[in-house]
């Protein structure tokens, strides 16, 4: 539905009909499927991705979303400073290596650099720095004990089996913790330690 509101431009403007942002009416689609019903680009760009399960089409998605955020007229609900999202960059020795082995775990190279991998899967966003001449296992940034990453994901347990199922090097047992979570850490080539988990009752 339109809103009689204008912005601040005097244009009229319209809720997301997925997320309920509000933002001028030629930043949104509607449905052919559902008349009446309106999406932003972020949220079209995450159907199209739930839909598919295409590797190119995640991509492609991933691009979109970061030429989206650039376009002239784009602009936050909020005022200031809005944090996105957060984004970890780990050390890698060997970005052949890394890139072989968090494909395992579900991970595409979307983008690759001099010395800089980025990485994707469901939403997820992962960066890799290659450091030849610095082991990160002896770092002193970096606490041997300490994971660097936790990831969530849908079922700990499944997802622990696939990754022994592949003989994925570096996988720890799968446990039930106290605090309700059943997790289980990997270290990957470079040590990075990450720990990954779901709720126990998943």
């Amino acid at each position: 539905m339109i809103s009689t509101d204008l912005n601040d431009s005097g244009t009229k403007s319209r809720d997301c009909g997925c997320c309920g942002r509000t933002m001028p009416t030629d930043r949104l689609a509607e449905l052919q499927s559902t008349p009446g019903v309106y999406l932003c680009t972020g949220c079209g760009l995450w159907a199209a991705r739930r839909a598919s399960r295409l590797p190119d089409l995640h991509r492609l998605t991933h691009v979109f979303r970061r030429i989206a955020r650039v376009l002239p007229g784009h602009r936050h609900r909020h005022d200031g400073a809005v944090v996105n999202s957060a984004i970890p960059i780990l050390t890698s020795t060997d970005l052949d290596q890394t890139s072989r082995y968090w494909h395992v775990l579900g991970f595409e190279v979307v983008e690759r650099h001099d010395g800089y991998l980025v990485t994707h899967a469901h939403g997820v966003e992962i960066h890799f720095s290659r450091d030849a001449d610095t082991d990160p296992r002896s770092a002193p940034t970096v606490q041997p004990d300490v994971p660097v990453l936790f990831l969530h994901v849908h079922d700990a347990a499944a997802f622990w089996k696939q990754l022994k199922d592949q003989d994925l090097g570096g996988v720890g047992p799968v446990q039930d913790k106290d605090y309700g979570l059943r997790e289980f850490e990997i270290t990957d080539p470079d040590g990075n330690r990450i720990r990954i988990g779901s709720p126990i009752h998943c």
